[in-house]
């Protein structure tokens, strides 16, 4: 154990759990961030050496003075899902709740930070260009308002997407304005994959992207969406490894993390292949892609970071398969 202590906002969602596992595995103390009476619920029954939880209830407001106390560096990664709240409320939780952090990370005398944004922010919140056949370097934006966000309040993913972008900009437009403050955001394609080890379960309405997963194997209906696949274990490791990278020119530490393309008709292939115990949808089910697919290129996360070896797309689509099935068993019992 380091000794040193990371703070995990929104550590029971999907992505931070497995962040905070990573963190707690490479020797860091971790204290996470829940909402309401679940801290104190989780810091009764979950017994962890170096792993710790505090009430914040709001993200965007609450005062984080004492979740801070103590704290080396900041790896903020809660945020509101697609079509969960309002457009006002996801683009005020993005924007107005990071740059809450940011301000209180400041205050606290940390300079330290990792925040998780997304792919969507190198490009056109309408998803459009993931069918256009480019490949998105660390170096691209996509380009929104709020107003345009606000016009598109039908479609969840476009409002999403598009709070990813302005929270972003956001992010590097406070460091400019605060050169103490050392950060580095993680952009990941869609994330899939197993959950964490010492959070509560997701129910059937918390499944988050995993929910595209469960979608192949319950027979619901999926949306176009770009075929970046990234396993859940991966997008963790990137958040630790960030962590140590030295200062850099604005902007130059945006990591893309990406395992690959795999379209929706080769994910059932393959899973009706290995898991055949699994029944998913028929393959025909799924309509060829309405453009050729684009790629995030990862050369900047792997190099600057030493990444090593990425998860394979398809075993991250099983893991997802194996790890929901079993959740199944437990909404059953």
């Amino acid at each position: 154990m380091s000794g040193k202590l990371v703070l995990v906002t929104g550590i029971t969602g999907f992505i931070a759990g497995q962040v905070a596992d990573r963190f707690l595995a490479a020797g860091y103390r971790v204290r996470g961030t829940t909402r309401g009476a679940k801290a104190k619920q989780l810091s009764e029954t979950v017994k962890v050496e170096g792993l710790e939880f505090v009430q914040v209830d709001d993200i965007a407001t609450d005062d984080l003075t004492e979740a801070l106390k103590g704290v080396y560096a900041v790896i903020h990664v809660a945020s509101p899902l697609p079509g969960r709240t309002s457009v006002d409320d996801t683009l005020n939780s993005a924007i107005s709740g990071t740059r809450n952090i940011l301000e209180a990370t400041v205050k606290a005398g940390i300079e330290k930070m990792v925040i998780t944004s997304s792919f969507g922010a190198l490009m056109d919140p309408s998803l459009r260009p993931g069918f256009a056949g480019i490949t998105f370097t660390h170096a691209d934006w996509g380009v929104v308002s709020r107003e345009e966000a606000e016009k598109q309040a039908e479609d969840p993913y476009y409002v999403y997407f598009a709070s990813k972008v302005l929270a972003e900009k956001a992010i590097w437009e406070f460091a400019k304005e605060h050169p103490q403050l050392d950060i580095a955001t993680i952009l990941p394609g869609f994330v899939l994959g197993p959950y964490g080890k010492h959070y509560p379960l997701p129910t059937a309405s918390q499944l988050g992207t995993n929910g595209f997963v469960y979608g192949l194997i319950s027979g619901g209906t999926l949306p176009f969406v770009p075929p970046f696949i990234v396993d859940v274990r991966d997008v963790a490791k990137a958040h630790v490894l960030a962590l140590d990278v030295p200062r850099k020119p604005l902007e130059q530490k945006r990591y893309i993390v990406n395992g690959g393309n795999l379209t929706w008709r080769e994910a059932v292939a393959h899973l009706n292949k290995v898991r055949p115990e699994i029944k998913t949808a028929a393959v025909d089910a799924f309509a060829e892609l309405p453009g050729p697919a684009s790629t995030l290129d990862t050369k900047h996360t792997t190099d600057d970071l030493n990444f090593g070896s990425w998860i394979d797309p398809k075993d991250t689509i099983v893991a997802a398969a194996d790890a929901l099935v079993a959740l199944q068993k437990t909404w059953a019992a």
